[in-house]
């Protein structure tokens, strides 16, 4: 059993009373054991997509900063590029939208690095021996870490019904190309009889997959199985196997994840942020009204516990699973019983509720 430590507080208490509030759930998870004198601990964050409000504030990454360079590490904010069509799709655009979110040096205590690189090509190889994978790709300025500090923030998720820390690792600490491996065979269709031809979806298409003549078609051949035509869609004419292609995606999201934490075992920390959570990540740039009320700042050395924490305290809180309030035939869980199966923690949980 893995303890989860639970720090309530409301985005209304104001960014002093909430920063002393992530600092105190810190030390009382002991979670500066994980962070020895010179490490190079990367601080694992979202940037948020632009036109976004709701992604993890500055003054929560600053918090952690100050507390882990207390222990004589050398921490730095991280983030990797995407696949899709974005401003963060390159190192350049990925570094000006920190900054503009206010993830700069003076703001936060630490430099912001592109964690693949500027093409999303800076990647290590590490070894997992999966069911869908013998090796992974990591990105590198994670790989070279020493420690890492995960600080993500718990939403629905369009592909697995939930985003917390394990996609946060599995997905947000790897390349490109490791993004790519994770979608590959998803393909999604078009149900011509919903279709309006409108383009939305070729629009924002990465490899260009798409053409639109009377209703869009799909080249499988093309298609990356990314799912942002599934986003872009507003009447619900691209269709997804998500009960199969969605473990799928899963999976081997817990599988990266394996490989990022493996070479980190002890050194790896988890925070995460279950304050307006909604029904998707930070990656659609758009300003979204949360599901349920605030509920605070988690913390744990267990990313599996913590997910398994984060999921069943938005049940308790909304009275319904958020996979029902966000994309109700996902089962966001999968992940975690992969990664607990891959040895990366365990689901069952001892919360301790902080004053």
């Amino acid at each position: 059993m893995s303890r989860v430590y639970l720090m309530p507080a409301d985005g209304r208490e104001g960014e002093g009373v909430l920063r002393e509030k992530v600092g105190a759930l810190f030390d009382a998870a002991e979670l500066g054991d994980c962070f020895s004198r010179n490490d190079r601990t990367a601080l694992k964050l979202h940037v948020g997509e632009p036109g976004t409000t709701t992604f993890v504030r500055p003054y929560v990454a600053a918090a952690l900063v100050e507390r882990i360079a207390a222990r004589g590490a050398r921490p730095f904010l991280t983030d990797s590029t995407v696949l899709y069509k974005s401003p963060r799709s390159d190192g350049i655009g990925l570094t000006r939208v920190a900054l503009e979110h206010g993830f700069g040096l003076d703001a936060v205590g630490a430099p912001f690095l592109v964690a693949d690189g500027m093409s999303g090509t800076d990647e290590v190889p590490v070894p997992v021996e999966g069911e869908h994978f013998e090796e992974v790709l990591v990105a590198s300025a994670v790989a070279h870490a020493r420690s890492l500090l995960v600080l993500s923030h718990a939403t629905g998720h369009l592909g697995t019904g939930f985003g917390g820390a394990l996609k946060n690792i599995g997905m947000g600490c790897c390349s490109r190309k490791a993004k790519l491996m994770q979608h590959h065979g998803q393909h999604p269709r078009i149900d011509p009889d919903l279709c309006r031809g409108c383009g939305d979806c070729a629009e924002w298409c990465p490899p260009g997959a798409i053409t639109v003549e009377e209703t869009a078609e799909i080249d499988d051949e093309t298609c990356i199985g990314c799912g942002e035509c599934v986003a872009a869609c507003t009447e619900g004419a691209v269709k997804f196997d998500w009960a199969v292609q969605g473990r799928a995606l899963q999976e081997r999201i817990a599988e990266h994840a394996a490989g990022v934490l493996r070479p980190k075992r002890g050194r790896t920390a988890c925070v995460t942020v279950v304050m307006d959570v909604t029904k998707n990540c930070d990656c659609l740039g758009v300003s979204e009204q949360p599901l349920l009320p605030d509920i605070g700042f988690l913390a744990s050395r267990d990313p599996v516990a913590l997910d398994r924490a984060t999921l069943d305290l938005i049940a308790e809180r909304a009275g319904r699973t958020l996979e029902s309030m966000s994309y109700p035939d996902r089962d966001g869980s999968v992940q975690i019983r992969r990664a607990e199966a891959l040895g990366l923690g365990e689901s069952r949980v001892e919360l301790v509720r902080l004053a």
